[in-house]
């Protein structure tokens, strides 16, 4: 039930209200309206700030302990019979700055860090606010949000590893870039870092904040040097040297990864990592780990990556799900759109805003959004052909962030909820037999090659899961009639061709009320069409003779449906009958020709397809495969009204999997699965014993 307008207005006020309280209280300088660390009032009399909000790190430092306790400066050095003359009163001045300076970066880079503004307005007047020259860097409220976090670790003595996802345009890599000049600067000397961004130029952009800020930093405040000056390093054209602290810093691409390799780093900004290409020899993970492998898991070590989100299975995308399950160890940080300041725009009357509202809007209010704010996402959306452009720029959520096709079949957020069931498989493994396919040349003889099939665990995890059988459960021996499915989607056999997927499903818990099928193995890759068929048969044996169900389309070739099936059973040689057929048993004792596999015209795949949107909504069966998920969020509704991946994608492991979950449900062909007593165990000469009501 959504709210009412004069509701929505008056919260409205509150929330503005708040913002600018939040922006009116915030001075760095004095430490006021700040939640990055924790903060206790300091009362020094005699310096330049007489009274401010220092970090708690800072009054455990004994000078600051002993003038706290003192009230003054003056006070302090009469104690310690010092005159209080002028010079010696400045070096207490002085040494004050220097453990401020240390332990609480926003009044650093208030005081000392210069940058360039961005065009903005005021949020609440809308008018243009125009500044010319370079200003302080005050940290908006996305970029006190990162630094809460950084801080965190700082001040835990721990290593840095966070992976960074934002909205545009509010000063992410900034803040990222003059945090790890802040450590070179004032708290390590030789303390080398390393900026890889998909192009150099934009390395170099980075880069150039470190020139701009050695500009206003007085050389007295950082320790131990008389001059502060950023040359080239050995005449490298990447790698230059801030004499003083003697610190590194090296610039690189993944488009030229050559010389990027972390060697004696410890700080890493690799930035937009959603758009990082494959380069000749080199993946993008082979990239990231040039990078980062050799940086020390040690205080203040520092690890960042950072990007938009574009579109899902990429690296970024992959890191980003493994660092929200706890899978690596890099904390995730999101910044939403509406946690940047200039994202407002003023409405002339807002009842009559509210009244336009869109349910995507309203559900913006819900997230904490204020009617300004929302105004301005309106305008802004208008800039892009599509939605979804707009969502993955400006994501009100991390979820949201990652949508990849504006016309998705699949709601974003139930896609994101399957995720929870995904795992890395038990083991990758190879199918054999212990008998040699070409030596078979009769049906008894496949037979027996089938029933001699077997999977080989491998050790590790391979570098290419490409040919390959993913393993979340092995087979078990248990009375389960009807118990497996094992579902084959078709492709080619050249590496630039579609990929053949071979699914397993077990439906074993549909053997209790609720029960839903869960997939236990997966293969996918390139492989001749009659090499295929008995793969597909030997996993069918392996899993307890399961129903076996081909996708029946026409594929590489140009063979049509009947001559294609034809050929697969030709292969099989009757070694293998436990196959799926469209045609009911009555259809085919009335002497009608069978119609073997599972055929995906396009009324077939909306239909599998609208059963997988009904799966999602229910959790209809465990789905473990991350990349089923990713090619999930890749299926599109076309211009034209079919269904497909976006471009450059893949569909088929989806493809593989729905047509294994919808035979799963398929009760009219494929009954319930059943759990029986085999006829050995049965004993036919006494009725059971009741024993006592469990028994019962």
């Amino acid at each position: 039930m959504k709210l009412t307008a004069s509701y929505i207005r008056e919260e409205n006020k509150k929330r503005n209200r708040d913002l600018r309280q939040e922006e009116d209280q915030y001075n760095p300088y004095i430490g006021a309206g700040s939640n990055t660390v924790e903060r206790t009032p300091l009362r020094i009399s005699d310096l330049p700030i007489p009274l401010f909000y220092a970090p708690k790190e800072m009054l455990c430092h004994d000078l600051i302990k002993s003038l706290e306790k003192e009230g003054s400066i003056f006070a302090y050095l009469q104690k310690l019979n010092i005159p209080p003359q002028k010079e010696n009163v400045r070096k207490i001045i002085i040494a004050v700055e220097k453990i401020r300076i240390k332990t609480d970066f926003e009044y650093t880079a208030a005081s000392y860090f210069k940058i360039k503004p961005k065009p903005k307005k005021d949020p609440f007047t809308g008018q243009d606010i125009v500044i010319e020259g370079d200003i302080p860097f005050i940290l908006n409220r996305g970029q006190r949000k990162l630094l809460k976090v950084l801080e965190s670790f700082r001040l835990r003595r721990k290593s840095i590893r966070i992976i960074l996802l934002k909205a545009r345009q509010w000063g992410g890599s900034t803040l990222v870039q003059l945090y790890m000049a802040w450590m070179q600067l004032f708290h390590h000397r030789q303390w080398n870092s390393t900026i890889c961004a998909h192009v150099e130029n934009t390395a170099r952009i980075v880069k150039g904040m470190y020139t701009k800020i050695l500009k206003y930093i007085p050389v007295e405040l950082v320790d131990n040097v008389n001059y502060l000056m950023m040359r080239p390093y050995e005449k490298s054209a990447k790698t230059s040297i801030i004499e003083g602290p003697d610190c590194r810093i090296t610039i690189g691409s993944a488009e030229k990864p050559d010389g990027v390799r972390g060697e004696d780093t410890v700080m890493a900004h690799c930035t937009e990592i959603g758009i990082w290409k494959v380069t000749k020899g080199k993946t993008p993970e082979d990239i990231l780990n040039s990078v980062t492998s050799g940086i020390p898991m040690v205080a203040d070590s520092i690890v960042v990556y950072e990007s938009t989100a574009k579109g899902v299975g990429n690296l970024f995308h992959r890191e980003w799900l493994r660092a929200k399950s706890g899978e690596n160890n890099m904390t995730p940080v999101f910044i939403s759109w509406f946690d940047i300041e200039n994202n407002a725009v003023k409405i002339d009357n807002v009842i009559d805003f509210i009244n336009s509202m869109t349910d995507y809007e309203y559900n913006l209010w819900e997230k904490g959004a204020t009617l300004e704010q929302i105004n301005w996402y309106r305008n802004k959306s208008k800039e892009y052909p599509n939605e979804w452009g707009m969502r993955q720029e400006f994501p009100s959520d991390d979820i949201e962030a990652f949508q990849s096709s504006g016309k998705r079949k699949f709601d974003i957020y139930q896609v994101q909820n399957m995720r929870k069931f995904n795992k890395e498989p038990l083991f990758y493994a190879t199918v054999e037999s212990t008998l040699l396919l070409k030596e078979c040349d009769d049906s008894d003889k496949q037979k027996e090659f089938l029933k001699n099939s077997f999977i080989k665990k491998l050790e590790g995890v391979p570098n290419k899961e490409d040919n390959l059988l993913k393993v979340w459960a092995l087979p078990t021996k248990e009375y389960i009639r009807r118990r497996y499915v094992v579902s084959v989607d078709i492709g080619g056999k050249s590496d630039k061709a579609d990929w053949s997927v071979i699914t397993v499903f077990d439906r074993k818990y549909m053997t209790e009320i609720g029960g839903v099928p869960e997939k236990v193995a997966q293969w996918r890759g390139h492989i001749d069409h009659d090499l295929l068929a008995w793969l597909a048969a030997m996993i069918a044996t392996i899993y307890d003779n399961a129903l076996l169900v081909f996708e029946s389309n026409t594929f590489e070739t140009e063979k049509t449906e009947g001559q294609h099936f034809e050929y697969i059973l030709d292969e099989l040689g009757g070694a293998y009958d436990n196959l799926y057929c469209r045609n009911s048993a009555q259809r085919i004792k009335e002497n009608l020709p069978p119609k073997w596999g599972f055929h995906t015209g396009e009324s077939s795949k909306t239909m599998i397809m609208d059963n997988m949107t009904k799966m999602l909504r229910e959790e209809g069966y465990y789905e473990r495969d991350l990349e089923c998920c990713n090619e999930m969020d890749q299926y599109e509704i076309k211009e034209d009204g079919k269904l497909g991946a976006i471009e450059g994608c893949h569909d088929d492991i989806l493809m593989s999997t729905a047509i294994g979950v919808y035979v799963c449900y398929d009760f009219k062909y494929f009954p319930m699965p059943e759990i029986y007593i085999p006829y050995e165990h049965k004993n036919h000469n006494k009725q059971p014993k009741i024993r006592n009501e469990s028994t019962f």
